[in-house]
């Protein structure tokens, strides 16, 4: 069978709400995937953030094969070792005080905006409400859309839950402007990814802090996309030197494999009871095996060395590329191995010329080129992307 006989199967059993490539993938090693004819593709997407090991990594799957043969799940009901193992990683890595392990982003990022109302009511009665920022993304939950600051994802879903006010990213004063004595919380992602790849700067991040322990506000970080290595640090807090009360993580935590988690700051445990949170599959024995590994083998020091070099040779080459393109290229930014291109009005045609010329990335919007690699690139596979995309430019 070939690709045209799935692409019509799909069609008529999945539901269409995907804008999916024409490719069927079928297999994959380090940071290639190969389709259905046999074609190879430089993957510059990693999944969205989430293949930072790229694929087929040996002891990845060797740790997912044993652990699928000794337990698949027994809910949380029941203690498992993945699961402790994991938690006991996190917290060392981090400085947090415990872990609670989900499925996803959207729904650890619910959890603590979940915890930040807990702490908000049963702490100072009447917090109920979040600040968050425009071109935020924090999920597709009715919570965390309501939190995320991008009005197309609201489009025919009002009324979203209440109490949330958007400030704008960097700018401390249009925090100060929207709080008030009911704010629980101010959720922020470090970087922002799917908003169009903008980092926070360490000063605003620092003043959140300081106006957060001030005011008694928690401040969560949404690390989903930017966590994990991704930045040159494990976590992206530790390369900007602030840290929160809440922190969560999924995307690259497992390797490929759905899990998410909430980092808790030792403050928030006094007003958390039995019962408050739950869930069915969350750190799965499989999953949580899967996440240790990742975890063992992004946390080296010689690994996130690396990450922080390679990300400094893709600004380079990135910069390069808009000085030679000032007319086609507004801006290129990131951190780390986290980079957004704005090529604007054309980000979509360009994201559709690398997929025809086998590398793939993914545009956030018609104007914002999205590069999330698999931190296990090399600079070879940066020269092949860069002078992909510099063929595509000059025609232009």
């Amino acid at each position: 069978m070939n690709s045209e006989y799935y692409f019509e199967k799909e069609k008529k059993y999945h539901l269409g709400v995907y804008r999916r490539s024409p490719v069927v993938f079928v297999s994959g090693e380090g940071p290639y995937l190969f389709d259905l004819e046999g074609e190879k593709y430089l993957d510059f997407l990693a999944g969205i953030a989430v293949n930072v090991l790229g694929y087929s990594f040996p002891p990845l799957v060797k740790a997912i094969q044993e652990e699928a043969a000794k337990l698949l799940h027994t809910s949380n009901l029941f203690y498992t070792l993945p699961q402790i193992e994991l938690a006991e990683r996190l917290i060392k890595i981090s400085g947090l005080s415990k872990a609670f392990f989900v499925n996803s982003g959207a729904e650890a990022n619910e959890v603590a905006m979940k915890v930040a109302r807990f702490y908000g009511r049963r702490k100072h009665k009447k917090r109920f409400k979040f600040i968050s920022f425009e071109r935020s993304f924090h999920g597709r939950t009715l919570l965390t859309l309501a939190a995320t600051g991008q009005k197309k994802f609201h489009q025919d879903l009002e009324p979203l839950p209440l109490g949330i006010a958007y400030a704008k990213l960097n700018d401390l004063q249009s925090v100060l402007e929207i709080l008030d004595d009911e704010v629980c919380a101010i959720i922020v992602e470090p970087v922002q990814g799917e908003g169009g790849v903008y980092p926070s700067s360490k000063e605003f991040l620092q003043g959140l802090r300081e106006l957060c322990d001030r005011e008694d506000i928690l401040l969560i970080f949404d690390e989903v996309q930017c966590g994990m290595g991704r930045t040159g640090s494990f976590f992206a807090f530790q390369h900007f030197g602030v840290k929160p009360d809440l922190v969560t993580l999924a995307k690259g935590l497992g390797g490929g494999l759905p899990i998410g988690c909430c980092l808790l700051d030792e403050k928030v445990l006094p007003f958390l009871h039995p019962g408050d949170q739950g869930s069915t599959f969350g750190g799965n024995p499989v999953c949580a095996r899967s996440a240790c590994v990742v975890c063992d083998e992004v946390s080296k020091e010689s690994f996130l060395k690396k990450v922080g070099e390679k990300g400094d040779y893709l600004k380079k080459e990135l910069e390069g590329l808009q000085k030679k393109y000032p007319g086609l290229i507004k801006e290129v930014r990131g951190v780390g191995l986290m980079w957004g291109i704005e090529i604007p009005g054309r980000a979509k045609e360009a994201a559709q010329k690398l997929f025809e010329s086998k590398v793939l990335v993914n545009a956030c919007n018609d104007d914002v080129v999205r590069l999330l690699p698999p931190l296990i690139i090399e600079e070879e596979h940066i020269d092949l992307v860069v002078n992909a995309l510099d063929k595509i430019l000059a025609t232009w």
